[in-house]
């Protein structure tokens, strides 16, 4: 099975194909990135890497993005990107939560629930925790911070992209728990990301759209001033902009 997979929630870019049958595997390298550059850069990254292998769009069987949370402009970006290749192609589109692919690509003790965490500003994080099997033990979801610390085993470690979460880090220690800061680029492993897209379910291109986890800043502004508006209306509205 031939897998690209890549990921655009955050800071760095992040783009890989894998071969499943033979383990082969080519990453982007980060050497030339620049900050929230992915609207310039993924399409180039791609067809570098698709290139190097030797393979072509068409040859693809699997497309893994992360479908959030994360920035909302880069998972636009992302999004974007992955419906266009799966609905010019024959390849699934299959959309793995960022927090999820956090956890997996971090290599920590097995004995401790890993709490990948995404700052949403305010004093707001987006959060979940995983067992040693990545089974969810704590639900994703758009925290105030001081409640997420009172949900969480007493063995959580959390993992957040290095310099992202210092506001934290006090709460953190004061609590009992532990952190461990990984570099943008290293935050999320696009091996890590393809592999797990094998055994997950696919989504309808036309269907798909990131799970934001909190209303955008647009979306919030709409419904103040439509206090009426109904679930589903704001979605309507910009469809018909």
């Amino acid at each position: 099975m031939k897998i690209l997979s890549f990921d655009t929630s955050g800071a760095a870019l992040n783009v890989g194909l894998l071969d499943s049958q033979t383990g082969l595997f080519f990453a982007h390298d980060h050497n030339d990135d620049q900050p929230r550059t992915h609207s310039t850069k993924i399409l180039p990254a791609i067809d570098a890497l698709l290139k190097t292998a030797g393979w072509h769009y068409d040859d693809l069987d699997r497309i893994a993005v992360t479908a959030g949370p994360g920035s909302f402009t880069g998972l636009r970006i992302g999004a974007t990107v992955a419906k266009i290749l799966a609905s010019q192609t024959s390849a699934v589109l299959v959309p793995l939560s960022t927090l999820l692919v956090i956890a997996c690509s971090a290599s920590i003790r097995s004995t401790v629930v890993k709490v990948p965490m995404i700052n949403a500003r305010n004093h707001n994080v987006f959060a979940a925790a995983f067992d040693s099997k990545n089974q969810a033990v704590v639900e994703e979801k758009h925290w105030l911070f001081t409640d997420l610390l009172q949900t969480l085993p007493e063995n959580s470690c959390f993992i957040f992209e290095e310099a992202s979460a210092d506001e934290f880090k006090d709460e953190i220690k004061t609590a009992g728990f532990q952190f461990v800061e990984r570099p943008a680029s290293a935050l999320i492993d696009p091996e890590v990301l393809a592999k797990l897209s094998i055994k997950s379910a696919g989504a309808d291109p036309a269907l798909f759209v990131p799970n934001y986890l909190r209303k955008t800043a647009a979306e919030m502004n709409w419904l103040q001033k439509h206090p009426e508006a109904k679930d589903g209306d704001y979605a309507k509205y910009v469809s018909e902009v």
